[in-house]
């Protein structure tokens, strides 16, 4: 019963957005944002079962994986200027990296955050699977890694563009490689409508992004459990 309010509801509000969007491109009318928070709105208004909403709308969800791969195809699109710049783009990733991971664990220790809560904030800027992932290898809850990694990319896609542009970042390679690098696959899609070469840069950021983060943290955390 469910599927048939669910599915129409999800892709009614997600195109109505977009085209609201493309009559006044403000970054607040965001098509993850807007359909987000009415979403959940209308759950909590009317006091419907959020696992009954998410089986319904399994269809959508089901797309994201084959989504994600289709972000391989501006990568090729761009296999050149990737690989003629590969050294300056792996230390922007990994300088991205450690400033993700390193400033979690600052900051929260300085807010007397505990450890596991911790471990599930410091996989925040790399794609869902990943951080969940790393995250409880860490130590962390996957729960919460999931749900900051979903607020940090909607926040990314929301004020990603409108920053760079106050900080006159108009270079496409800088800006897909920030935005993969901090709003991985949200921030990756809202670069994929900004041009090719935003897109595949982004897609570039967000993969190494999330191999080094797995190879990174562990290293990280044992040395703050060491310093603390």
């Amino acid at each position: 019963m469910m599927f048939w309010f669910a599915i129409p509801l999800t892709l009614v509000l997600y195109f109505a957005t977009r085209a609201l969007y493309r009559r006044l491109p403000w970054p607040i009318i965001n098509p993850v944002l807007i359909p987000t928070a009415v979403i959940i709105a209308i759950l909590l208004v009317f006091n419907l079962p959020l696992d009954q909403y998410q089986h319904g709308s399994f269809p959508i969800t089901a797309l994201l994986e084959p989504a994600v791969v289709a972000l391989a195809l501006p990568l090729y699109q761009q296999a050149r200027q990737i690989q003629a710049k590969l050294k300056p783009i792996l230390i922007c990733t990994l300088a991205s990296v450690l400033i993700s991971v390193c400033t979690t664990l600052v900051i929260g220790h300085a807010m007397g955050a505990d450890p596991a809560l911790l471990a599930s904030l410091a996989t925040k800027s790399i794609t869902t699977p990943l951080a969940m992932s790393v995250s409880q290898s860490l130590g962390g809850i996957p729960a919460i890694a999931a749900a900051v990694v979903v607020v940090v990319g909607i926040i990314g896609a929301l004020i990603g563009y409108p920053l760079l542009k106050l900080m006159r970042v108009t270079d496409p390679e800088a800006q897909g490689l920030a935005m993969g690098a901090c709003a991985h696959a949200i921030g990756t899609a809202t670069s994929a409508e900004k041009g090719v070469t935003q897109g595949a840069f982004s897609s570039l950021a967000m993969v190494v992004c999330g191999v080094l983060t797995a190879a990174v943290a562990p290293l990280l955390f044992a040395i703050y459990h060491w310093l603390t």
